[in-house]
């Protein structure tokens, strides 16, 4: 039997609101088991909001002209190191405020919308900080190799690309790829930060069986963890400083 009905799905998006309370209460378990296998495995990923204000309404790809609601929790670097790097970027106002802007940082999101449940990492263009630290860090070729290393590492039905929005583009490269260093660094050659979006997830089908009761906690951490690495590889700090590298 799986995790998520159908009915849940349509709750998502429908007028009850009892009904997306109880949506969101199973969404919230899950929640609780990641974190606390994050925190058993020493994975730095923190919550922004912690309980059931964990469990949003929006994702932060979402195409506000487009896309419908959805539910999403978002996964970021903790919440000292994010004003760190907001002041970096000039949001002064954010250490006294304390205002976090999830979408200025690389994420790793849990999606639950029409199209069955993604686990992706989301780097936006307004997270041109880390963007301009991932551009630069592609331009050394060892640390491309890396980068490529970990991408072929990912399962097949992954998926890497540009676009905004919760669905499915055509703007994207299928995981069979990333065995192809060549088709990468084409790929690769056309990202701008500043101007596109950065995407590396898994879409599942609702009805897949590794989404059941008995399985969907394992496979959201094993997803997550296996995005880890290349969330890493992206994110900025003191020690992975590579933006001069940019231009």
């Amino acid at each position: 039997m799986g995790y998520f009905s159908q009915d849940d799905i349509q709750a998502v998006y429908g007028v009850n609101a009892t009904a997306k309370t109880s949506v969101k209460a199973k969404f919230q378990a899950l929640q609780q088991y990641i974190y606390e296998q994050l925190a058993a495995n020493d994975i730095e990923l923190s919550l922004i909001k912690s309980g059931q204000q964990a469990i949003g309404e929006e994702s932060i790809s979402r195409h506000a002209t487009v896309d419908t609601d959805v539910l999403a929790i978002q996964y970021l670097r903790a919440r000292g190191k994010a004003v760190t790097v907001e002041k970096l970027m000039g949001r002064e106002e954010v250490a006294s405020v304390n205002t976090i802007i999830t979408r200025l940082h690389p994420v790793i999101e849990v999606r639950l919308a029409e199209s069955g449940l993604c686990v992706e990492l989301l780097l936006a263009p307004d997270a041109w900080w880390d963007q301009q630290n991932f551009k630069g860090k592609l331009a050394i070729p060892r640390h491309r190799h890396a980068f490529y290393t970990l991408l072929m590492d990912l399962d097949p039905e992954y998926t890497m690309g540009f676009w905004q929005g919760i669905h499915l583009s055509e703007m994207r490269i299928a995981g069979k790829y990333f065995q192809h260093p060549r088709i990468l660094d084409d790929w690769l050659s056309t990202f701008e930060p500043n101007t596109d979006w950065l995407r590396i997830g898994i879409w599942l089908d609702i009805d897949a069986e590794e989404l059941s009761s008995e399985h969907i906690k394992e496979t959201l951490v094993n997803h997550i963890f296996a995005l880890y690495p290349l969330y890493q590889y992206i994110l900025w700090t003191s020690d992975n400083n590579y933006r001069e590298f940019n231009d």
